[in-house]
């Protein structure tokens, strides 16, 4: 009789306890989908608005580039003195006083240089925007499953503690006979600050990740979000050799440091050129007065006489920085290929893992979990076997979670390391 009481005041309890613990749940702040939140991320991100003055400078650095020198006017003034030849007596004297206009021109194709290495800038400043964009998604993305994964565990978590203490409170509140129901109770209150430990772990990973993204999206750092249940499928992936084969393709990095290894090899071809003279050509207009006026006017040609070689230490400075650029692209086609080895492998684990256990892990332990709670009420199985069978619930849960977390991580680090593109097969 009292075994049937037991089970009747847990079933009276549990249901209330259920329902609050869901109503909270659906009140916990605004779902949303992983790729929604994404998209929310990037929409707004206060650093995203940097990239996007990047591109709007390097375009107005590359309108000026194709544009000539500006033009220098020369101004002169002096005093003119005029003397006879026979006699050497002064005729007379006044002011004089010049004004010159001079374009310079510039030949050998510099300009066009100069606009092309302002080209490669607009292209680096795009590429800098995109993989930002690439990155701040995934890191979303991760982030977002982090607070998902998180809600759950401390679901678990506060489900198994919400269960061993009814529990415990019906044992002691019924007519004990001997030591053994106070022991129980004391083992189910001892278990029950576990999973509530467990729970309160999990709370303070998702207020962290729901704290980066608020900051990452521009959002009151108090604002709630409730991740909708993502979809849980992981792809097969082609070979390394082809991911890696796609990461050289279509990485940013590495798009970016071939971008700026071209760049340089133009800065090596302008500093060549720059011993080409630069010619200026404009009218001048001369005036005197003395014991005459005088008039002259034409036009004025000047230009440099590069007859030191002063720019070979200029070409040898770019030469030197185009070898170091050279060498910055290789060993980050070599460390990109790595990562793209390493994620891979790390992601191909965790999926392999995934797979042998079965899609129904979690219901099914939460169904046996369940079914030991109704069991040790009717007196069908010690308290070891319920105490381990509710503490199994909670690290089956945490271990699925954490290791498609791992796999989906390292999944969205190899797509940013391919360009932010899909790894189609």
């Amino acid at each position: 009789m009292r075994i049937v009481a037991l089970a009747l005041m847990v079933g009276a309890v549990m249901p209330t306890a259920a329902h609050a613990q869901t109503s909270a749940q659906a009140q916990a702040g605004t779902a949303i989908s992983l790729d929604r939140l994404a998209q929310d991320v990037i929409a707004n991100n206060p650093e995203r608005q940097f990239y996007q003055r990047q591109i709007e400078t390097a375009g107005v650095e590359r309108s000026a580039a194709g544009r000539w020198a500006d033009p220098e006017t020369v101004v002169e003034f002096g005093q003119r003195r005029a003397d006879d030849r026979t006699t050497g007596m002064p005729l007379g004297d006044g002011l004089t006083y010049a004004v010159s206009v001079v374009q310079p021109i510039e030949f050998g194709g510099r300009i066009a240089l100069r606009r092309a290495i302002a080209e490669r800038q607009v292209d680096l400043a795009k590429m800098g925007l995109q993989q930002f964009d690439a990155t701040l998604a995934a890191r979303a993305r991760t982030l977002g499953y982090a607070l998902f994964a998180a809600d759950e565990k401390a679901g678990v978590a506060r489900e198994v503690a919400t269960r061993m203490r009814t529990l415990a409170r019906v044992i002691v509140s019924r007519d004990p006979a001997g030591p053994a129901p106070r022991l129980e109770a004391a083992s189910l209150q001892a278990g029950a600050i576990s999973a509530e430990r467990t729970a309160a772990i999990a709370d303070a990973e998702a207020n962290s990740a729901l704290y980066e993204l608020n900051q990452l999206r521009g959002a009151p750092f108090a604002a709630r979000l409730r991740i909708v249940r993502p979809d849980m499928s992981l792809p097969d992936l082609p070979s390394g050799t082809t991911l890696a084969a796609n990461a050289t393709a279509n990485n940013f990095e590495l798009k970016a440091l071939r971008a700026q290894f071209e760049q340089q090899g133009l800065r090596v071809d302008l500093a060549r050129k720059a011993r080409l003279p630069i010619v200026g050509v404009g009218p001048y207009y001369d005036r005197a007065r003395s014991d005459i006026r005088e008039t002259n006017y034409g036009v004025r040609l000047s230009t440099t006489i590069p007859l030191w070689n002063r720019q070979a230490g200029e070409v040898a400075v770019e030469q030197g920085r185009q070898a170091q650029a050279n060498a910055t692209l290789i060993n980050a086609e070599r460390r990109v290929a790595r990562d793209v080895f390493d994620q891979a492998a790390q992601y191909e684990a965790k999926r392999s893992a995934l797979g042998k256990w079965d899609g129904n892990t979690p219901r099914s332990f939460a169904d046996t979990a369940e079914e030991a709670n109704r069991n040790f009420q009717l007196g069908a199985i010690p308290l070891a076997i319920y105490m381990q069978m509710q503490q199994s619930y909670i690290d089956a849960t945490n271990a699925l979670l954490d290791t498609r977390r791992e796999a989906l991580e390292a999944l969205l680090m190899l797509r940013a390391l391919n360009g932010g593109t899909a790894l189609a097969r």
